[in-house]
């Protein structure tokens, strides 16, 4: 496992977001208990709850969750980032893989109402702000608009290889506005220098090809907030989940036997 003293002497914090690693100091954060009951969910220690809180972080950290502004989400399964959206006033249109024969009934959503949260917000409100588009994030059409943020929640690791996502995050950025936020999570090799996983159905970014894709974002000529790859240092930090999987102790796990990953998030903005 990486020595998180090499990338950074300080762990990331949602106070003041970067591209960063889940790690456990940022569960004790007062923004994330304040952003935890925006989504009406009960605290966890879990990484995918986390990339909940991080992606609405962010946003909110550049000022475009509020009346007036507009989002697109890539892959939002049955998330409640966008109910969470429509009760700030956000138009949001949000997108998943066209309708499959063999699906994943749990995550996947098919119509608008996959997104709503009652807990979150009114129907009626939501209904103003929200709509769906099936869309293939591997051939994103040019019918979806410029946007003032886009965003996706450990989606682009499930798109047929490592290249695949990086040419998704790629691509997705002609959705932004000049000025416009993007923001992903993803699987990062926590172990892995240069071996990882990489299948059709899941892929395992190493530290490698995050830097690549930066180096990528960049010579599309935007910006890609400054990499923390500090992994923290708490109990929950060096504990490796097996699986059945833990709700409350899912910050790292094991795939394949063998490979350990946790969740990274990044911030790009489009120049």
């Amino acid at each position: 496992m990486w020595d998180s003293t090499n990338e950074s002497t300080q762990e990331p914090t949602l106070e003041t977001v970067a591209s960063q690693v889940c790690t456990f100091r940022q569960f004790n954060e007062p923004v994330y208990d304040r952003i935890c009951r925006e989504i009406a969910q009960q605290k966890l220690f879990h990484r995918k709850q986390w990339e909940y809180i991080y992606i609405l972080r962010a946003l909110e950290q550049f000022c475009v969750l509020q009346t007036g502004y507009s989002g697109l989400g890539f892959g939002c399964g049955k998330e409640p980032l966008a109910a969470v959206m429509a009760r700030r006033g956000v138009d949001v249109i949000c997108t998943d893989i066209p309708p499959l024969e063999e699906s994943d009934k749990y995550w996947g959503s098919t119509s608008v109402e996959g997104f709503f949260y009652e807990g979150i917000v009114p129907w009626e409100q939501f209904a103003r702000h929200v709509s769906f588009r099936p869309v293939n994030m591997n051939a994103i059409p040019d019918t979806l608009g410029e946007h003032d943020f886009i965003w996706s929640s450990c989606a682009l690791e499930h798109l047929g290889s490592l290249q695949h996502g990086i040419d998704f995050v790629l691509n997705a950025n002609k959705c932004l506005k000049t000025g416009g936020v993007a923001v992903h999570t993803t699987e990062l090799n926590v172990e892995g220098e240069e071996e990882t996983f990489e299948s059709v159905g899941l892929s395992l970014y190493r530290k490698k090809d995050i830097l690549r894709l930066k180096s990528l974002v960049e010579e599309q000529g935007n910006v890609f907030l400054p990499i923390n790859f500090n992994m923290g240092d708490g109990e929950l930090d060096k504990y490796v989940d097996l699986p059945p999987y833990d709700r409350n102790k899912h910050l790292k796990l094991m795939v394949e036997e063998k490979y350990v990953t946790t969740s990274i998030g990044f911030v790009i903005l489009k120049r």
